[in-house]
């Protein structure tokens, strides 16, 4: 797979995590309790700040290439 498309599936699947993470907020909002509501409100917690890590060094790398780094 060259390398544009694997960076676009990325993407894709990153901005998929985020739409799942924020359903992953209703049942706290809704008052459902349960190990499994608290666990994926944490493993929502941990990919929300790997991909905000991801994208930082993708933006990074972007303005490094275009200043000639």
């Amino acid at each position: 797979m060259p390398d544009g498309n694997r960076t676009r599936l990325w993407i894709i699947l990153e901005d998929a995590f985020i739409v799942v993470s924020v359903f992953s907020l209703w049942p706290m909002i809704l008052g459902w309790q349960g190990f499994v509501w608290e666990l994926a409100k944490y493993a929502a917690a941990v990919g929300l700040i790997v991909i905000f890590i991801r994208r930082m060094r993708r933006y990074q790398a972007k303005k490094d290439e275009e200043l000639g780094r």
